[in-house]
């Protein structure tokens, strides 16, 4: 029977390029980069010129020419002279393009006065000169009055406001804090930025409704979602000052805003549908104690439409916003916690380390004191029954060496009967010996204790020899514990909030999510989940959202479970793709296999080839092969090295029965980001590594698991290159020696890896002439570079 496995390919698209490609591409995203920003804030300018209060003025564009970055005052007085003389601007165009210049002129001649352009105060008060001074100018083409002044006064007041809040938003905006780490007073300076922006699109109507106040709603209920009460109440308060500012009718809208943005953020942990219907009734009980029964209503239809397209917005295209109120981690803080934990992990090992030595020199020395034989039995017969005789100068001193020889002969009558008669004696002992029936109990007594002894001191030590693998395996995990975390330079957290967002709303509730970044800027993720969840993260469309949560071109998941989680880890695609095929006979067609093969990815990157052979053939050497590579398999996924999981193997096949149990395991582990190969033999037949028709054997002297208590792997390390072939084998292809086989090896480039191994199996049952029959197992590999 010929059992097949068709080859997988895992990897990535490597790609080289020229550095002076590289420098250029830089510094066209570089380019591009900056111009967007320019974009952005001319886009900014339009807006914030466009929003109107108080029914007519528009003081917002001056107060963002005043605060924002001087490299793109340009930008920015372009944008808000558009949005001025846009269609459907203030009747005032002309004055507000005059404080605009105004502005953006003191700017200029201001700007090498670096202490003055620190200030808090002097985004305010270059945003209050210009509009206090135009709306002046402007009154004394009339009358003058006490009413005109404090109207200017109070618009150069609010452009001086705005001017603050513009200016600590973008201090925020250019930092790296999210919503959750912003003080009160920053959370709202953004809020009322925020709203200032959708102010513009207060006059857009559609009939009597206000896409503007459509887009405040929706802004309140994304707020409290994501930022439950705070982000709720903040952004409610925020959007019903400014938009009741934009008109007298619309008074009411602050009460409505505020008090809805905090129902709503007190409902969020029960998700959407209750943030949405929260607002709805808490805003429409505050709207109902207004008199003005048609602005209400339209309020209604403005709340109803931002519901329904926040109902109707999928979470996977809002799950960006979570990342604004995610608290970001002290990375000094977290370094430190990081290094305090890999101290401590080393120390633990070698701590344990230690006391498994202490352990073993301590039960030598005491073995060496209290050595149990039968001469112990003999000397307490003589000191308890010889000591009270008064012919004990006679046995023991004149004829002492006769008297030995008597107690000498009873040995071997005591390892046949375990006990002794008086006729066991010599005949001139028993004639001469007054005290012989309690000489014979005494040794017969003293035999059973020294029998109970004997089989304690064996339990004894079995029970010594296993605490002392017991603290050289915890030593040996804490210290591959240690050595891991000591890879790892960076854990971006942010990134693994976005993550369980994501998985959340996919439908796949994960327990913890961790994101790591090596020394080598390789990314690897670790999700812990309930056991039932691992099936889901198999999905194509849930692959493709984490590559765009992550940025980076991930690798297919390693799945590990345990009795009632399992761990999904992962890493970025690397350079190099192994091509895989499996090829197998049982001997005599049998429907047990002796040999176990398998292969994985280990989510780091790391392809993972395991061939384990269980002595003879049939059930019981099926159960020995699958039961070691299987147990290999499952720790090396759990993160366990491969020493540590062979002491465990070889424990495992020890007490699996009274019989005799023993397996070969032969594991091969290629990084398939750098192409270094491990090989670890325990037992295992040669494999083969073949390169431009030159072969390099991997043949390692070593014991098979299951033999010794104690056991360690053969190793050997082999830089891979692409084109490179690999082939491992069961030892039952070497029946007839491996000339044949090198000399296949040699054609191999003409056979893809499934075709060869089953051809290798073929020739390998041919060329076996003694009648006999075995299991045979061969597993061939290709490793590549993808154009």
């Amino acid at each position: 029977m010929i059992l097949r496995t068709k080859g997988v390919t895992i990897g990535a698209l490597g790609t080289k390029r020229h550095s002076k490609e590289i420098l250029r591409e830089t510094l066209a995203s570089q380019t591009l980069a900056k111009l967007l920003v320019q974009v952005v804030y001319f886009g900014l300018g339009v807006l914030a010129s466009r929003g109107t209060v108080f029914g007519g003025y528009s003081p917002f564009g001056v107060a963002l020419a005043a605060a924002a970055p001087f490299p793109n005052i340009i930008a920015v007085t372009a944008g808000t002279i558009v949005g001025s003389l846009l269609p459907g601007a203030v009747n005032e165009g002309i004055r507000y393009l005059a404080a605009i210049l105004a502005t953006a002129a003191i700017r200029w001649t201001l700007n090498d006065l670096k202490r003055l352009n620190k200030s808090q105060l002097y985004a305010p008060i270059v945003a209050f000169v210009p509009i206090f001074a135009t709306g002046m100018a402007m009154s004394t083409a009339s009358l003058i009055t006490s009413t005109t002044i404090v109207s200017n006064l109070t618009e150069a007041l609010l452009s001086a406001g705005a001017a603050y809040f513009f200016t600590q938003t973008v201090k925020v905006l250019s930092g790296s804090r999210g919503a959750a780490a912003l003080s009160q007073q920053e959370l709202a300076c953004v809020a009322l930025t925020g709203c200032i922006g959708i102010l513009a699109f207060t006059n857009v109507m559609i009939g009597y409704v206000s896409v503007g106040r459509i887009l405040a709603v929706l802004a309140v209920l994304y707020c409290a979602q994501y930022g439950g009460v705070g982000g709720g109440s903040v952004s409610g308060i925020a959007t019903g000052i400014i938009f009741s500012l934009s008109s007298a009718s619309l008074s009411y809208i602050a009460g409505a805003y505020a008090f809805g943005g905090l129902i709503a953020g007190l409902f969020s942990p029960l998700g959407r549908i209750a943030v949405a219907g929260a607002f709805i009734l808490s805003n429409g009980i505050v709207a109902l104690q207004t008199g003005n029964t048609a602005t209400v209503v339209a309020g209604v239809y403005e709340v109803m439409a931002a519901t329904l397209l926040y109902m109707l917005v999928p979470k996977s295209a809002t799950q960006g916003l979570a990342q604004i109120f995610t608290t970001p981690v002290d990375k000094p803080n977290v370094d430190g916690m990081r290094r305090s934990v890999i101290m401590r992990l080393d120390f633990a090992s070698k701590t344990l380390s230690d006391v498994s030595s202490c352990v073993d020199e301590v039960s030598k020395k005491l073995k060496q004191i209290s050595v149990s034989d039968l001469n112990q039995v003999y000397q307490k017969t003589a000191t308890s029954v010889c000591g009270r005789c008064g012919l004990k100068a006679l046995c023991w001193q004149q004829e002492y060496s006769n008297t030995m020889n008597a107690f000498n002969d009873l040995t071997q009558a005591l390892k046949g009967k375990h006990k002794i008669t008086q006729e066991d004696f010599p005949q001139h002992f028993r004639e001469r010996c007054n005290r012989l029936s309690e000489v014979v109990g005494a040794v017969n007594r003293y035999y059973t204790g020294y029998q109970a002894n004997a089989a304690a001191d064996r339990r004894i030590s079995e029970v010594r020899g296993v605490v002392y693998d017991q603290f050289c395996g915890m030593s040996e995990i804490l210290e591959d514990m240690a050595q891991e975390l000591e890879l790892y330079e960076k854990y971006d957290f942010a990134l693994g909030e976005q993550l369980s967002t994501m998985l959340r709303a996919s439908g796949v509730l994960p327990i913890d999510v961790s994101c790591r970044v090596d020394r080598y800027n390789r990314l690897s993720v670790e999700i812990e989940a309930a056991k039932e969840e691992a099936a889901a993260l198999f999905k194509k469309d849930l692959l493709r959202q984490i590559d765009r949560v992550c940025g980076r071109k991930m690798d297919a998941p390693c799945i590990s479970t345990a009795p009632d989680r399992c761990r999904i880890q992962f890493s970025e695609k690397p350079a190099f793709q192994a091509e895989l095929a499996i090829a197998q006979h049982v001997c005599n067609n049998g429907s047990l296999c002796g040999d176990h093969c398998t292969y994985f990815n280990d989510g780091l990157g790391r392809m993972v080839m395991i061939v384990s052979d269980g002595m003879g053939s049939g059930g019981r050497a099926a159960v020995d092969g699958a039961m070691a590579a299987g147990i290999l398999a499952k720790l090396a996924k759990a993160g366990i090295s491969f020493d540590c999981a062979l002491r465990i193997v070889n424990s495992a096949l020890l007490v699996k029965s009274g019989d005799e149990s023993l397996a070969t395991l032969d594991v091969a582990r290629v990084d398939l980001f750098s192409g270094k190969a491990e090989f670890c033999k325990a037992g295992a037949a040669v494999s083969y590594v073949v390169r431009k028709g030159k072969i390099h054997r991997v043949d390692l002297p070593s014991l098979p698991a299951g033999i010794l208590t104690e056991i360690s792997f053969a190793k050997e390390t082999y830089q891979l290159q692409e084109g490179d072939r690999l082939l491992m084998i069961s030892d039952g292809v070497l029946t007839e020696g491996d000339a044949w086989l090198e000399g296949e090896l040699l054609t191999w480039e003409d056979q893809g890896e499934e075709e060869f191994a089953q051809r290798i199996v073929e020739l390998a049952r041919e060329k076996r002439k003694d009648g006999h029959d075995d299991d045979i197992t061969v597993l061939a590999a290709t490793i590549q570079i993808l154009p």
